[in-house]
């Protein structure tokens, strides 16, 4: 690109004007440092502070829970707390929680408060008290933020609970000492229950599978140098009646060994891995889909790998297998997801496959805006187990990391359009315009979505007729650091560094999803899960917020079923980290 390319391409950009602002006005820039500082500083202090506070919590300290609220305390939208049971099915109670109207209260109201939820509490086996948002700075020394409380444990009539409530707080600092001076209940809810709902039966079942890591990545020809973490990526797992026996089998995909256990019937399962033909030793398989591909009337298997090729495999309708990957066009590596569904009404089931980078060369190029995967592919089912690779004619390269995919009419016009879930960046929507062709409309139907995508399900959550979609994301604790001011910041520092030119269409990009608010982007980005609804019209909006199917976690996976029978669809998340210290999922 010439240089004369290169001022035109600036100049024409709605970011340039903050770029030339920035560029220009030293007091500008001077702005945005003390903005991030800010932000950076009083996010700090109110950890600690929350941290510290948590810990009274636990120790039922109740003078240490107070040492940090202030002395002028004056809680105008404050009250005691209550709880006021909202549901009771199955074992299980919910409770929302709801403060008493006060005229004035004050600290020692406060300790009255804080007195009757321990009283309420036997032990707390977990707990967190996070710092959600920093929504006004007060000052040089106040500010206004959310902070999120999750508690875990057994109550006082011995069941266990889970609370999570969510907090405005009127912070100011004295000196080097932080101190909460207001406190508003936002929402608030109690889950308790006598845990008789489900029970583990992994090992009386035979279902002795443990997920390895994939020992190609620990090779000099697979080492992961730029993005070490996707080595504790390798797994997946599948549910279906491969044998048509009436009873669902299951497959772990794995890093090294996966394994098909039949479904006995009689509550068991038996490992047929190498009896049905299927590999017993396969290097890192992310995904496993039977579908019908052939029309014969039982399910083939694809595999989807990350360092290995990509197999197909054809059933062959005795309980065995047959590789027919050779000549099938399937072939591939770096899938990390993939979905199948008939996108051109021709009869035969076709594949949609998301792919990562390549971790051995490359990085994500921004924590909040990555486009440099491998490129997706959507491979048209030609019959007799053949596929062509269509993702050019159709348009659906994408360019974001993938790890969730998703086929739905979400228009009802008879054609499966496509949603397509991005780690580091946004997802995308695709219309699928009956002729073999796919239009991004996620901006038009306001599903694009911000945040760390890892999963994407179709449904209808509110039993209206038309498609709703969930999508599992990162809700992380660091929530509120992804803010206009750090942001900006990270703009400056792209000026400073010389690297604007080549971050340019990225914040060009961003500038056309949001306009010029960074601050939304950035909340959106790390706010969690997304629950969007469809208003028949083909327009969603995300209600995750409102009906709190966003908790704190890392959400891998996220599917829809009706798992009470009511004729409504309910919510699994599958949340984690790889340190696997934590099992809470939603």
């Amino acid at each position: 690109m010439s240089r004369k390319q290169k001022r035109i391409l600036l100049y024409s950009s709605p970011i340039a004007l903050l770029i030339v602002a920035a560029i220009l006005g030293t007091g500008y820039l001077n702005g945005i440092q003390s903005d991030a500082n800010r932000l950076a500083d009083t996010g700090k202090a109110a950890i600690d502070m929350f941290t510290a506070y948590k810990t009274g919590l636990e120790k039922s300290d109740i003078d240490g829970v107070l040492s940090h609220y202030s002395t002028d305390y004056s809680g105008e939208n404050d009250g005691r707390w209550t709880e006021r049971m909202q549901s009771d099915r199955d074992g299980v109670r919910v409770f929302e929680w709801g403060t008493q109207p006060s005229e004035t209260f004050v600290k020692d109201d406060v300790r009255v408060q804080i007195s009757g939820l321990l009283a309420r509490i036997d032990t707390i086996e977990y707990s967190k008290f996070k710092l959600d948002a920093v929504e006004q700075f007060l000052g040089t020394d106040g500010a206004i933020v959310r902070s999120f409380l999750w508690l875990r444990g057994v109550n006082s009539e011995q069941e266990v609970f889970e609370s999570q409530v969510l907090f405005r707080m009127g912070l100011q600092r004295t000196g080097d000492t932080w101190k909460i001076s207001s406190q508003e209940l936002i929402y608030g809810k109690t889950v308790t229950g006598d845990r008789t709902g489900f029970v583990d039966i992994t090992e009386e079942a035979g279902v002795d599978f443990a997920t390895q890591h994939n020992p190609d990545w620990f090779t000099p020809e697979w080492e992961p140098k730029m993005f070490g973490i996707i080595k504790y990526g390798s797994a997946g797992v599948a549910a279906a009646d491969y044998d048509n026996d009436g009873w669902y089998d299951l497959f772990f995909g794995d890093g090294k060994e996966p394994k098909l256990f039949r479904n006995d019937g009689d509550g068991t399962f038996t490992d047929v891995t190498e009896k049905v033909g299927l590999p017993t030793e396969m290097h890192g398989i992310n995904v496993s889909i039977f579908v019908d591909f052939d029309n014969d009337g039982d399910k083939d298997l694809f595999l989807g790998c990350g360092t290995d090729n990509n197999r197909l495999y054809q059933n062959d309708g005795d309980g065995t297998f047959t590789d027919v990957t050779e000549g099938s066009g399937i072939g591939g590596i770096l899938v990390t997801v993939a979905a199948a569904g008939d996108y051109d009404n021709d009869g035969l089931t076709d594949l949609y496959l998301g792919r990562y980078l390549d971790p051995r060369i490359n990085l994500p190029t921004t924590l909040f805006f990555t486009r440099n995967s491998e490129g997706n592919s959507l491979l048209r089912n030609d019959g007799g187990l053949r596929f062509t690779d269509v993702t050019e004619t159709a348009g659906v390269r994408d360019g974001g990391l993938t790890l969730g995919v998703a086929w739905g009419d979400y228009d009802s016009d008879g054609f499966q359009d496509l949603y397509v879930s991005n780690d580091f960046g946004r997802n995308a929507m695709y219309h699928n315009e009956g002729d073999g062709t796919f239009t991004d409309v996620s901006t038009a139907t306001g599903t694009h979505d911000f945040g760390f995508g890892m999963s994407a399900t179709f449904g209808d959550i509110d039993n209206d007729g038309d498609l709703d979609i969930y999508v599992s994301n990162v809700h992380s604790s660091q929530r509120w650091y992804g803010q206009a001011a750090t942001l900006y910041q990270y703009l400056v520092n792209s000026i400073e560094q010389g690297t604007i030119l080549e971050d340019l269409d990225v914040y060009r990009e961003i500038v056309a999803l949001v306009g010029a608010d960074w601050n939304s982007y950035g909340d959106r980005m790390v706010k969690g899960n997304s629950l969007m609804i469809n208003d028949g019209k083909g327009n969603f909006t995300d209600v995750a917020e409102e009906t709190h199917t966003n908790p704190y976690g890392w959400y891998w996976g996220s599917t829809m079923f009706d798992y009470d029978n009511d004729g409504k669809k309910d919510i699994f998340a599958a949340n984690g980290w790889v340190s696997a210290t934590t099992y809470n999922d939603l």
